[in-house]
C-alpha cells in the first residue's frame, strides 16, 4: 500500500514538474489600430513615466491577492484524484478570471483629465482606468502546456 501511494505522488510530482499553466495575452490579439494587445497590458501595468502614464499594477495585484487560493486549487484536485492536467486547467480558469476582476476593479491611479476628456471624444463618459475599449480585459487567457526549456 505504502509502495502504490508514494508511486501515486511521484508520478503527479513529475508531471507538475513538467507542466505549466501561461496566463495573460498570449494570442497575439491586437487592437483595430494594430497595437498589441499584450503591449497596451505591459504599459498599463508597469506604467510609461516619461509620458506622464502610471503603472496601474492589474496583474501583480491578481498574484497577491489570490495566489495562495490557486495553489489550494491545484492540491485540492489532485487530493481528490483529478489528473494533473485538469487541475491546471480548472486552476488556468480561476487566475484568467482572477486578473480579469482585477482589471474591472482596478480604480487607483484616477484617469487624468486629459485622458477622460479624450474618452469623451470619442462617445465614452467613462472615468475608470483599463477600460476604455474592453478589449485588453477580453483578451486575458490561460493555456496548460508542457514547460518550455529556455
Amino acid at each position: 500500500m505504502a509502495d502504490s501511494i508514494e508511486n501515486f505522488l511521484n508520478n503527479v510530482a513529475r508531471q507538475l514538474e513538467s507542466k505549466q499553466v501561461t496566463v495573460g495575452f498570449i494570442d497575439g490579439a491586437t487592437y483595430p489600430d494594430g497595437t498589441p494587445v499584450a503591449m497596451v497590458a505591459a504599459t498599463n501595468e508597469y506604467g510609461r513615466p516619461e509620458n506622464n502614464q502610471p503603472s496601474r499594477p492589474f496583474f501583480r495585484n491578481a498574484i497577491s491577492d489570490h495566489e495562495g487560493e490557486w495553489q489550494e486549487t491545484i492540491a485540492r484536485g489532485i487530493r481528490a484524484g483529478i489528473a494533473v492536467d485538469q487541475a491546471l486547467e480548472v486552476v488556468g480558469v480561476q487566475i484568467q478570471g482572477d486578473v480579469q476582476a482585477s482589471i474591472a476593479t482596478l480604480m487607483e491611479p484616477a484617469l487624468s483629465p486629459a485622458t477622460i476628456a479624450a474618452r469623451k471624444m470619442k462617445g465614452n463618459d467613462s472615468s475608470k482606468p483599463l477600460v476604455d475599449t474592453k478589449v485588453m480585459i477580453g483578451d486575458v487567457n490561460y493555456e496548460v502546456g508542457e514547460i518550455e526549456s529556455t
